[in-house]
């Protein structure tokens, strides 16, 4: 069975990969500055937020803006089965590249789910549709999240769709 793509995220069933993924240098909202790949100095050491409940007064506003659409959650609960490097930490390396190639698929998905909601004609649900179910057969292994060109191919589908839609019907989804 193909595993349905959330199209929002969900902190309590992720790993603190994007606290691990990005670089913070010179970003608004973020109080600390740190390099990819390079845990926040907010993590406690068994990989949790050590100031979650009072992000903004700490100066981490950004954290509470940022979205990555269901990628994080995607990764640990589907592509490895639950695990987390705060249990198995040789799998930090494999989760934040796979946290890193799922982010553009998580964010077609919630495009696709924008434009679903803008109640567009029955040619371009069948688009979205497939699209989505394409999305949907990408995100399923590691592997196949490493193939560009179908995601290529996805975003060229879904920008072909957004060019037919009203812009004024997606403000409304």
């Amino acid at each position: 069975m193909v595993a349905a793509l959330e199209t929002r995220s969900d902190c309590g069933r992720c790993a603190a990969l994007c606290c691990i993924a990005y670089p913070s240098d010179d970003m608004p909202g973020f109080a600390a500055r740190k390099a990819a790949d390079e845990p926040c100095p907010k993590l406690a050491s068994d990989g949790r937020c050590t100031i979650y409940e009072s992000r903004a007064e700490e100066g981490f506003a950004g954290c509470i803006r940022y979205e990555c659409f269901g990628a994080g959650q995607h990764v640990v609960q589907t592509l490895f089965e639950g695990r987390d490097w705060r249990g198995d930490p040789s799998l930090l390396r494999p989760m934040v590249e796979t946290f890193l190639a799922m982010r553009p698929v998580s964010d077609l998905a919630y495009l696709v789910e924008k434009a679903l909601g803008a109640a567009p004609n029955a040619d371009v649900v069948e688009g979205l549709l497939n699209v989505k179910g394409e999305l949907q057969h990408i995100a399923q292994s590691r592997q196949s999240l490493a193939d560009s060109a179908r995601i290529a191919r996805c975003e060229q589908a879904l920008r072909r769709i957004y060019a037919s839609l009203d812009p004024a019907t997606l403000g409304r989804a």
